[in-house]
């Protein structure tokens, strides 16, 4: 069919209008679109305040101690213990070596319990009182009992219990406890703190046969502008 000139003219004007505008050279279009978060976080530490008791920190303060710090007296006096059984042990010749192992028990239990201070002090006075009056067995004795006595107190006035025994007796329901004191703790537990939150969108594309993947603050559509460099012009810095 043959339209006249201007009838064509005018359908070719119309063909243009709705006509698709061809995509600008710097743009490739966008194989895949994906959301991500991103978390700027920071390590921070949050502080409180709490009110505790006199035998709360005690207990605490025992609980942190290593476990040669909690029984080192019982140690040193169950040594101190054994080697004087040993030497008593000896001074009454070959007859008595059939009780060496059972009095080296011995003087490690007692030392055990009675501390080494006790033991040292009973050890020292009693062996003087033997060698200024071997025949009196009943002073050797009794010195020995005062030089234990001695002993123990003057290693409790120079290493005092620490925290005192007294604190970490258990205490009954109901019970009333006298002279209390109480403290204030501030305590302190590092924490990651969020700062803000990001949620780029990261875009997959094609650039001279390479697949690229770059982050954008915003939806890039169906096509990406890109720079001279091949990477999108509105990619988030890193």
């Amino acid at each position: 069919m043959v339209f006249p000139a201007g009838v064509a003219s005018a359908a070719s004007g119309n063909a243009m209008l709705f006509r698709k505008p061809a995509a600008p050279d710097n743009t490739v279009p966008v194989l895949a679109v994906t959301q991500e978060i991103i978390e700027k976080t920071v390590k921070d530490n949050v502080c409180w305040q709490t009110i505790v008791s006199d035998r709360e920190r005690a207990q605490r303060q025992y609980e942190s101690q290593s476990w040669v710090v909690k029984y080192w007296q019982p140690i040193l006096g169950g040594v101190l213990g054994g080697l004087v059984g040993y030497h008593f042990t000896g001074n009454y010749g070959v007859d008595s070596k059939k009780w060496v192992y059972p009095t080296i028990a011995a003087g490690v239990a007692v030392g055990a319990v009675a501390g080494p201070g006790m033991v040292a002090g009973a050890y020292l006075l009693g062996t003087a009182a033997h060698h200024y009056f071997p025949t009196k067995l009943p002073l050797t004795i009794a010195l020995s009992l005062v030089g234990g006595i001695l002993g123990d107190g003057l290693m409790k006035l120079l290493f005092p219990d620490s925290p005192p025994k007294a604190l970490l007796a258990p205490v009954e329901p109901g019970q009333y406890l006298t002279d209390q004191q109480f403290y204030v703790e501030t305590t302190c537990m590092p924490t990651l703190r969020v700062l803000y939150t990001e949620k780029p969108y990261r875009v997959t594309f094609r650039y001279q046969g390479e697949e690229r993947h770059a982050l954008m603050k915003y939806y890039p559509g169906d096509r990406v502008e890109l720079n001279a460099s091949g990477w999108p012009v509105k990619e988030l810095p890193p």
